[in-house]
């Protein structure tokens, strides 16, 4: 059968252009495929989990991460930490670190969570004695007293009496107050050595503490002689400020909740 003139080129570009066609997708194909890469299984946290909590099945689940981003210490089994207590807080999603874990055989609670030689002191806080509330476990405080002054008539005495101090939990607790109304009391639970437990005990009943809140970095000691009412008014600036007709505008920053605001002085 004789074709008729012309039809040959079409059939050799149809040929080609499906060449062409098979030759595109396969480059295309190659350029934007994924690589994948190797996988292993880690246990993480399905739920936020509190220091001194007893870990069970309920509250983890396993993923698939890639391998060369898992933790060195990270947990390949739930079996393996059913019944072990977390040292610190853990996140939703989180993966499980035996370095978060206490020792084996720890009870549930904060007891088990203690260094050997240290005891767990709880004290009264309010909204501004306890920071506003941004004070939470793991964080590191300084406490400060207000008291009579010895041997002073109507004086009081400021100063910071324990440094760097770990906070173990944070909580609530109900008070019965002297008209039998139960109202709610802010606590924070403190990791202390048994002097500063008697410094703590001590200063809760002559005067009012503070806690005060410091970068988890700064393991120095700060050295402060006190203050007392009087030199609040009479307080000298010190060498190295700059004098008031020739200071700079100065102002503070204001916290509340979520929200800064600058305030000049």
């Amino acid at each position: 059968m004789k074709l008729p003139p012309g039809i040959k080129y079409f059939i050799l570009a149809g040929i080609v252009g499906l060449v062409a066609t098979f030759l595109i997708h396969r480059y295309i194909t190659s350029r934007t495929a994924v690589v994948k890469k190797p996988t292993a299984q880690v246990v993480v946290a399905d739920l936020d989990i509190s220091p001194g909590t007893a870990l069970a099945a309920r509250m983890l689940r396993t993923a698939r991460w890639p391998r060369d981003i898992v933790p060195p210490k990270a947990v390949r089994s739930i079996k393996q930490v059913e019944g072990r207590v977390a040292q610190v807080p853990i996140s939703r999603g989180e993966p499980i670190l035996l370095t978060k874990l206490a020792p084996e055989g720890t009870a549930a609670g904060l007891g088990g969570l203690l260094d050997p030689n240290k005891l767990a002191v709880t004290v009264r806080v309010d909204d501004v004695s306890g920071v506003a509330g941004f004070i939470n476990p793991g964080d590191r405080v300084d406490l400060l007293v207000d008291m009579p002054a010895p041997d002073s008539k109507g004086e009081h005495f400021s100063k910071i009496i324990l440094q760097n101090l770990k906070v173990l939990s944070k909580g609530q607790i109900w008070e019965q107050t002297g008209e039998k109304k139960p109202q709610v009391v802010n606590t924070v639970t403190l990791e202390v050595t048994p002097e500063e437990a008697e410094i703590i005990n001590l200063a809760t009943n002559q005067g009012k503490i503070r806690l005060a809140l410091r970068n988890q970095l700064n393991q120095g000691t700060f050295y402060t002689k006190g203050v007392l009412t009087s030199q609040l008014a009479y307080r000298r600036p010190a060498p190295a400020e700059t004098p008031s007709e020739n200071r700079p505008d100065t102002s503070i920053e204001v916290i509340k909740g979520m929200q800064r605001t600058a305030a000049a002085l």
